[in-house]
């Protein structure tokens, strides 16, 4: 079992247990400050639960302007179809931490790095993301 999802019902909430989805505050301005965090990242995670295999797929992508959108398709062998939940938001970094505010939500901050000083294997909130581009 790689990890376990937690879903709070709300849709403009930000989620708990999953990839990039830790809790904090403080924001700063811009999306300035950390250009190697730019780019489209990818984890996906396979959770084994009784009488089930589920699999959620964590994509954020970081433009150079500030805008971010994270999106997370969980999708379970149950059910048979994906469960897709996207949002539009804005980032700043500070030193090892990424600022991410959420339209029509709260900031949030996450510690960042790079596995191996490998510019494409993000750290992001304990969980390892690959360049998609």
């Amino acid at each position: 079992m790689l990890g376990l999802a937690a879903c709070d019902g709300d849709p403009t909430a930000p989620a708990t247990g999953l990839p990039g989805s830790g809790n904090g505050s403080g924001m700063g301005g811009g999306g300035g400050g950390s250009f190697a965090l730019v780019g489209e990242w990818r984890t996906v995670l396979v959770i084994e639960v009784p009488g089930d295999l589920q699999t959620t797929t964590t994509t954020w992508r970081f433009d150079a302007e500030g805008d971010c959108r994270q999106t997370v398709v969980t999708e379970s062998l149950a059910e048979g179809f994906p469960r897709t939940a996207a949002r539009d938001c804005t980032w700043s970094t500070n030193g090892g931490e990424v600022a991410v505010s959420f339209v029509g939500g709260g900031p949030v901050t996450f510690d960042f790095s790079f596995a191996a000083l490998d510019p494409d294997r993000l750290v992001l909130d304990g969980f390892e993301y690959q360049r998609l581009a």
